[in-house]
């Protein structure tokens, strides 16, 4: 297997983008690969795997230099034990449902709710939702949901409604990490299940980037103030959801 240092070192950025503000990886380096000759079948499972060793090892590092507390049995742990059991029957839903829609609506439903999150976040700071668990398993079927109708959209999603119900912004952040975990496993499993050949070369080559990301990424976010992260994951959402839009227009 051969590394291709320019991949990894834009799965490097994007990474530290996507650990830090909860969203982007995706959504960044599929436009990338696809302009670089890769196919969609070698780009989703290499974006899969190596998402899937971000998510671990991004979750191990949040929780060492105390972002959050992901002790097992904990307030933060069932967390994400709830959001990555129900993300994965959203993302197959979506999944199933994504061969009735066409790319270009799918594309424009994604990006108009992440623009709109976004918006809502950045201007409205006073909202607060009570927290419940049946709130929790709702918000990861609608994150999962999108994520498999579309292939993005739950970082944004589990990020910002967990802002809504007061969990702190590095928390916040670090529990869409993990338990976006769950969801990126399964979908690696399901490809490889189904016959689908992986590109090792691809997919080192963004895993090796992607887990060099993962204790900068945590360092970062230890050191940022809530305040200023909570208006960043505002500015990057809304950025993301109008370069999707962008996408299908361009």
């Amino acid at each position: 297997m051969v590394i291709d240092p320019l991949l990894l070192i834009l799965a490097f950025l994007t990474a530290v983008v996507d650990i830090i503000f909860g969203m982007g990886f995706g959504l960044t380096m599929t436009p990338i690969l696809l302009f670089s000759g890769y196919t969609p079948k070698e780009i989703v499972p290499a974006l899969l795997l190596s998402s899937l060793i971000g998510n671990i090892l991004s979750s191990f590092f949040n929780h060492r230099l105390k972002n959050a507390d992901f002790t097992f049995g904990g307030h933060l742990f069932k967390i994400v034990i709830l959001i990555g059991a129900v993300g994965i029957a959203g993302s197959i839903a979506g999944a199933t449902l994504n061969t009735e829609i066409s790319n270009f609506y799918l594309g424009l439903y994604i990006g108009t709710l992440i623009t709109g999150t976004g918006l809502f976040l950045f201007l409205n700071k006073s909202l607060v939702i009570d927290f419940s668990w049946a709130k929790i398993a709702l918000l990861g079927l609608f994150g999962s949901f999108n994520k498999g109708i579309s292939g993005s959209g739950f970082g944004p999603i589990i990020t910002s409604g967990l802002l809504y119900m007061k969990i702190s912004e590095k928390e916040a952040v670090s529990v869409q990490s993990f338990s976006e975990l769950f969801i990126s496993l399964v979908g690696f499993v399901t490809f490889v299940v189904y016959g689908s050949a992986v590109n090792w070369d691809l997919t080192l080559s963004l895993s090796v980037g992607v887990g060099v990301s993962a204790p900068v990424a945590a360092f970062i976010i230890k050191k940022s103030d809530g305040k200023s992260l909570r208006r960043a994951i505002a500015v990057v959402t809304i950025i993301l959801g109008v370069a999707t839009i962008a996408r299908l227009i361009v």
